[in-house]
C-alpha cells in the first residue's frame, strides 16, 4: 500500500538539472515528461515516436524491436554506441576486438511505475545530442548501451489517474502494473508465461550484456532518500558478478550520486513496524534481479522514492543509471572479467559433477553483522488509520537484514534427464537458453561405468495462492530412490548437462525442492501427486573414491 507523505518533500530538495536545459532540446528529442512541466507521462505511440526520431537524428542510435506483447504492440529497443551496432553479433564484436561493456536499461515493467520510461530515454537523447562531450564520449567509446523504455507497453495503455494512489505524479495518469493477461512480469522470469517474458529472455541470449538495469518506483516506507536499489540476492549465482556490484559498483555510485547530483540513495528495503529493522525483499528468481545475477550477469534493482516529486524521481534515475553506465565504463575490464570469470566457475563445477558442490534451494534473510543508520522521520497516523511523515527528520539505527543464506541445498550433478513425453520442460529449459540434446552413452560422455542416476519420489505436496504470481506456489517433499542406475534404454530421454553457464539456473529450475523451479510453479502438474516419480534424474559423476 502506498502511504503519502506529502510534508516530507520539502526534505527532497531537488539539484540543479544536469545534461542539456528543455529549451535547447529540439522539440521532437523531449520526452513526454518535459514537454508536460512533468504532469505526464508517455503512451506507447509517443515512446515509439521518440524512439524512432532518435534514430533517426543520430547515426549513432539504432532503432530495434525487443518483440511484441500479448495484445500484439511493439516492445521498442534503441541501441547506442559508437561505432553505431545493429546487431547482437555486431555488439559481440565489438566486445572481442574493444573490450566493451553491453549494458541493457530497462523500464516500465510495472507500467504505473514510469521513472524509468522518461529517465532512459532522456540519457540517450543527451548522449546523441552532445556525443563528444568527455562524459558522454566515455560511454560511447567504451560501451554498447541497449534501452528498452516501455517493456510493459500493455499495461501502460491502461491510463486511469488512480492507478497509483499515494504516488506523488504524473497527475495526468499512469499504467497498470500487471500485463494484458494479468501478470506481473517481475515474477514471471522462471516461467516465462508471458511473450514479454519470453521476447525478454530471447534477447539476453542474443546480446548476453553484462550489466542489466531494472528501474522502478519503490512502495512502502517513509524515507529520505531519492532512490533505493538492490544488487542480486539469490547467492546461489555466479560469486564474482554479484560481489562486484554489491561490493564495489553501488557503494561507489552511493558517493557519487550524492557528491556530484546531490541525490542521496540507499539499499532498498523497508522498516519494520517498530523502526529497528530493515529488510530487503525476496531472493526468488522469477524477480528479474534474482533471475539476472543467477544467470552470471551483474545486474542493479533501481527503485525511486515514491513521494518524491515526479520530476525528482525521473531526474533521479536518469542520474543513476547514467553513473552505474560511467562506472562500468571506467571498470570494463573489471566487468568483464567477473562475468567470464563467474560463468567459468559455474561450467567447471558441472564437469565436477559429483554431487559435493552444494547449491542452494531455499533461503532466509539475515542480517547484516554492522548496524545501519536510516534517514527517515518522525511518523504519526492520520484520521484514515493511514501512517504518514509528521515532516520532522529522524535518523534510525536498525538491524539491516541484506542478505540470504541457504537453508536447503543440494550437490551440483554433472547432469539431468529429462524423461520422455515432457515435451513442455524441454520447451522451457530452451526458451531459457539451456542447451538440451537427445540422451544417448558416449565414450566421451555419459557412460554406465562412470555415471549413477538419482531419483525422486514425491511425498507430501503443498500449495498456497500467489497474487502476484498468477497461479499456485507448490512446496514438494521428496525422497530419494536407492536404485541409482541410469535408464537402460535412452530413446526419448534428454541429457542437460549442468557444465555451461546456465548450470546453475538449470538446477534450479529442476530440482523438485528449489523455492522457484518447475515444482514451485505447478509446471509439471501430473508429477505434483504424493506417491510420484519426479520426471527429472540426476546425474552424479562417481568421485574418485567411488
Amino acid at each position: 500500500m502506498l502511504l503519502p507523505c506529502f510534508v516530507c518533500l520539502m526534505f527532497l530538495a531537488p539539484p540543479p538539472q544536469d545534461g542539456p536545459t528543455v529549451d535547447a532540446v529540439p522539440d521532437e528529442l523531449l520526452t513526454v515528461a518535459e514537454r508536460s512541466g512533468f504532469r505526464a507521462t508517455a503512451r506507447h505511440a509517443e515512446v515509439v515516436a521518440l524512439t524512432d526520431a532518435l534514430a533517426e537524428f543520430s547515426p549513432l542510435a539504432t532503432r530495434a524491436s525487443l518483440g511484441t506483447t500479448f495484445e500484439g504492440r511493439e516492445i521498442p529497443l534503441l541501441i547506442v554506441s559508437d561505432p553505431p551496432v545493429g546487431s547482437a553479433v555486431e555488439a559481440h564484436e565489438l566486445v572481442a576486438s574493444q573490450g566493451r561493456v553491453v549494458a541493457f536499461v530497462f523500464g516500465n515493467i510495472h507500467a504505473g511505475e514510469v521513472c524509468g520510461k522518461e529517465a532512459s530515454l532522456m540519457l540517450a537523447r543527451d548522449l546523441l545530442l552532445a556525443p563528444d562531450e568527455p562524459r558522454n564520449r566515455a560511454l560511447l567509446d567504451h560501451l554498447v548501451l541497449l534501452i528498452a523504455p516501455i517493456y510493459n507497453a500493455d499495461g501502460n495503455e491502461r491510463f486511469a489517474l488512480d492507478n497509483r494512489p499515494g504516488q506523488v505524479g504524473p497527475e495526468q495518469g499512469m499504467g497498470i502494473r500487471r500485463n494484458a493477461q494479468d501478470l506481473d512480469l517481475n515474477r514471471d522470469y522462471m516461467k516465462l508465461e508471458a511473450p514479454e517474458s519470453q521476447a525478454m529472455v530471447a534477447a539476453l541470449n542474443a546480446w548476453d550484456p553484462h550489466l542489466i538495469m531494472d528501474l522502478h518506483t519503490t512502495n512502502g516506507s517513509l524515507h529520505r532518500y531519492h532512490l533505493t536499489y538492490s544488487p542480486p540476492l539469490n547467492p546461489s549465482g555466479p560469486g564474482l558478478p554479484i560481489s562486484l556490484v554489491r561490493d564495489k559498483l553501488l557503494p561507489a555510485v552511493t558517493a557519487r550520486l550524492e557528491a556530484e547530483h546531490g541525490w542521496r540513495s540507499f539499499s532498498y528495503g523497508n522498516f519494520a513496524e517498530d523502526h529497528a529493522v530493515w529488510a530487503t525483499y525476496s531472493s526468488l528468481p522469477r524477480f528479474g534481479a534474482q533471475y539476472h545475477g543467477l544467470r552470471g550477469h551483474l545486474s542493479i534493482l533501481s527503485e525511486a522514492y515514491a513521494y518524491a516529486t515526479y520530476e525528482e524521481r525521473v531526474l533521479a534515475t536518469r542520474d543513476f543509471v547514467r553513473e552505474c553506465l560511467s562506472w562500468c565504463a571506467e571498470n570494463r575490464h573489471l566487468v568483464r572479467l567477473a562475468v567470464r570469470s563467474g560463468r567459468r566457475r559455474v561450467i567447471d563445477a558441472g564437469e565436477q559433477g559429483d554431487g559435493t558442490a552444494q547449491v542452494g534451494l531455499r533461503f532466509e534473510l539475515a542480517a547484516n553483522a554492522t548496524p545501519a543508520v536510516l534517514l527517515g522521520f518522525e511518523e504519526t497516523v492520520d484520521a484514515d488509520g493511514r501512517v504518514v511523515s509528521t515532516g520532522v527528520p529522524r535518523d534510525y539505527t536498525v538491524e539491516h537484514r541484506d542478505h540470504f543464506v541457504p537453508t536447503v541445498t543440494v550437490g551440483r550433478p554433472w547432469g539431468y534427464l529429462v524423461a520422455p513425453g515432457e515435451d513442455d520442460v524441454l520447451e522451457l529449459l530452451r526458451r531459457h537458453g539451456v542447451e538440451v540434446q537427445p540422451a544417448r552413452f558416449d565414450p566421451e560422455g555419459l557412460r554406465q561405468d562412470r555415471h549413477e542416476a538419482e531419483s525422486y519420489r514425491v511425498g507430501a505436496v503443498h500449495r498456497d495462492r500467489d497474487p502476484y504470481l498468477g497461479h499456485e506456489v507448490i512446496d514438494l517433499e521428496v525422497t530419494v530412490f536407492q536404485d541409482h542406475r541410469l535408464p537402460e534404454d535412452l530413446d526419448g530421454w534428454h541429457l542437460v548437462r549442468t557444465a555451461q553457464p546456465l548450470g546453475t539456473l538449470i538446477v534450479y529450475l529442476l530440482e523438485p525442492r528449489s523455492d522457484d523451479g518447475l515444482a514451485a510453479a505447478g509446471l509439471v502438474e501430473e508429477h505434483l501427486q504424493p506417491g510420484a516419480t519426479w520426471p527429472v534424474r540426476r546425474v552424479v559423476r562417481f568421485s574418485h573414491m567411488h
